[in-house]
């Protein structure tokens, strides 16, 4: 008995994973334009910071397949005190779950090389092809600056 038991609660459970309305397959992009229309209309800004980030918006595409994530951010030159200076960027690859998700968003958590234990991330779903991501806040290296960065699904 308490293998069936054990047995419909999986499949339940599985069938609740595949219920997921989004479908992360594929490559995200980076929307600099809607990130940024969003940081001017809602965040207070100092100009020096969104220069900085209307610089760094854009460049960073996320690919998913069925089990990992490809995050990928090239090396950009962004302002700094008015002087250019570079921004390292990063290639990394993690196995990802998904934590969560209903008709709005989807949570997933993986592991990056540069953390020291996973870290969830929130995706809000504008669309089938759009979501954002806060900027800011979970991270105590990273000042919260109330922004979001949009990411858009290439075809």
């Amino acid at each position: 008995m308490k293998h069936i038991t054990a047995i419909v609660l999986f499949t339940l459970s599985a069938q609740g994973a595949l219920a997921c309305p989004h479908d992360l397959r594929g490559t995200w992009q980076s929307d600099r334009e809607a990130s940024m229309t969003f940081a001017r209309e809602n965040a207070r800004l100092q100009p020096k910071t969104e220069a900085f980030l209307a610089a760094l918006y854009g460049h960073m595409t996320l690919t998913f397949t069925r089990s990992e994530a490809h995050l990928v951010m090239p090396d950009i030159e962004v302002p700094v005190s008015g002087e250019g200076r570079p921004f390292v960027g990063f290639d990394q690859r993690t196995k990802y779950k998904v934590l969560f998700c209903n008709s709005t968003m989807l949570v997933w958590s993986g592991k990056m090389s540069f953390d020291s234990e996973p870290k969830a991330s929130t995706l809000v779903f504008l669309d089938p092809n759009t979501f954002w991501v806060y900027a800011g806040g979970a991270d105590p290296k990273v000042p919260d600056l109330h922004t979001r960065e949009f990411f858009r699904r290439l075809k």
